[in-house]
């Protein structure tokens, strides 16, 4: 009789404690649907009704990401140059992205902002933010696959910490045991005022 009792509490508890943890994702940020979804209604009314003047870059945006976070499994990460001068938009587009996809929006746990000017400034140590980058990409991809990295003023970037990055946004089942492909890369980079209109880039093309 005991060891019967003993066998159906633990199966109670064991009942409990996974309906439990199921509350606790609602109440948690963590790396599930319920925090991360990509809402394509929201993400297509916000680029056109406040990306002033860029109809062209809210289309091409718009099908990049709703096709990217509608692929289970693609085939390598999605990739976004943005190229325009101060006012184009750039940052406000990729606050617009996180905020339809990631429940919490900039805040997210799973949304990872650089500034060239704040986060690497100094020449000399660009082994050490070659390191450190490096690490703090495989890090949060690993707790994480549909982590977000936007990198701003890439126009200030040391062109080796540039290519610190790159292997990550190639088509690699893993490196060194990580999967890249499913996580997000946005790059801001300010152009010459005499250039007529921003740029918009998806995955190369």
């Amino acid at each position: 009789i005991s060891t019967s009792i003993a066998v159906g509490m633990a199966a109670a508890l064991t009942g409990f404690l996974a309906r439990y943890q199921n509350v606790l994702y609602y109440f948690q940020e963590c790396c599930r649907p319920e925090w991360i979804s990509c809402n394509k209604t929201g993400l297509k009314n916000d680029l056109n009704m406040k990306l002033y003047g860029q109809h062209v870059a809210a289309q091409v945006i718009l099908k990049a990401v709703t096709g990217f976070m509608n692929n289970e499994n693609p085939k390598k990460p999605l990739v976004l140059s943005l190229h325009g001068w101060t006012g184009t938009g750039k940052n406000f587009v990729s606050q617009i992205i996180a905020e339809n996809i990631y429940e919490k929006g900039m805040t997210s746990n799973f949304v990872h902002l650089f500034t060239a000017t704040a986060h690497f400034p100094h020449e000399a140590h660009i082994d050490t933010y070659k390191t450190q980058l490096q690490e703090w990409i495989r890090g949060n991809v690993s707790i994480c696959p549909r982590s977000l990295f936007i990198f701003d003023e890439m126009d200030k970037m040391h062109p080796g910490l540039i290519d610190s990055i790159k292997p990550y946004l190639d088509f690699y089942d893993n490196l060194n045991g990580v999967s890249y492909r499913q996580a997000i890369f946005i790059f801001l980079r300010s152009v010459a005022l005499y250039f007529s209109k921003s740029v918009i880039k998806a995955n190369g093309h």
